[in-house]
């Protein structure tokens, strides 16, 4: 299977635009009333097979590339985007 790596940074930006970032794409756990309840949000790397070497460098297949470089462009990242061999 063909893998692609993505490095990207997000520069700057806000802490709290970073955590909305970062919740869409690895998701989270959500509580509520105090601990009581949990609740697992999906993202768009939840049902996705990816290795994370380093900080902002991800390794994923080929197929699935698409969306993380989509959004990545909606937080205006700057990311590198190349093909690598197994």
């Amino acid at each position: 299977m063909a893998k692609r790596i993505v490095c990207y940074t997000l520069g700057g930006i806000e802490p709290r635009k970073r955590l909305k970032f970062n919740h869409e794409l690895y998701g989270f756990t959500d509580r509520s009333n105090n601990g009581k309840y949990e609740y697992k949000r999906k993202g768009i790397l939840s049902g996705v097979r990816y290795e994370k070497p380093l900080d902002s460098v991800l390794v994923l297949p080929s197929a699935n590339t698409r969306d993380i470089v989509k959004h990545l462009k909606k937080y205006r990242a700057k990311y590198i985007n190349y093909p690598i061999q197994e």
